[in-house]
């Protein structure tokens, strides 16, 4: 199966980030202070980067940045919720933009480093707007999605991490004449990919 561009930019933009991620974990200071996934600790946390539809005809990837609640119920297990506000693709005045609000659980791993990866697996409803297409739409859709990355101490109270989401969202504005669908592509899609690639800043309580 060969790789489409944004793939590629998605690869691009998760690898550099995550190469900065590790430099940060490696310094010293990352690996003092007090136990961040221990039992009861709560995370609340920022993210901002990049977003994108991998429908078919959608736009070129643009800016998202979202907020979430974390809370530990052991050192390996999570559960919290998350709002986020994507920027999925811009052609001049028309916007396409998403907003999920979702719950999710996640799985984080211990390394023998300040550093620890994390999976996870969440759902919701995602808000769904297009404008200034002259065919103009708002819904709102189930999805779900998968999500990873890693999280590094760089303060007593301060994680920074990376974090990619893959998700899978239901399609109902078929006919809209820029952002892909029946209308441009003569495919009928049901559901479509959206990606997030994006660095995060938790508060550690």
């Amino acid at each position: 199966m060969s790789c489409r561009p944004h793939d590629h930019r998605v690869t691009w933009i998760a690898g550099c980030l995550l190469g900065g991620l590790l430099g940060v974990a490696a310094s010293p200071a990352a690996a003092e202070g007090p136990n961040p996934w221990a039992k009861g600790t709560q995370w609340l946390s920022v993210r901002f980067g990049y977003a994108k539809s991998a429908a078919e005809g959608a736009a070129d990837g643009n800016l998202g940045f979202g907020f979430g609640y974390t809370r530990f119920r052991n050192t390996k297990w999570s559960y919290g919720a998350h709002a986020q506000i994507e920027i999925l693709g811009r052609y001049g005045d028309a916007a396409q933009i998403e907003v999920p609000w979702t719950v999710e659980i996640t799985r984080h791993y211990a390394w023998n480093t300040p550093l620890r990866p994390y999976l996870g697996l969440g759902g919701g409803m995602y808000y769904s707007k297009i404008s200034g297409t002259g065919f103009d739409g708002a819904s709102l859709m189930g999805g779900g999605y998968l999500a990873g990355g890693a999280n590094a101490p760089i303060s007593d109270h301060g994680l920074l991490g990376l974090d990619v989401r893959m998700n899978i969202v239901d399609i109902n504005n078929q006919m809209n004449p820029v952002f892909g669908g029946e209308a441009t592509t003569g495919k009928h899609q049901n559901s479509a990919i959206h990606w997030g690639v994006k660095l995060n800043y938790a508060w550690v309580f």
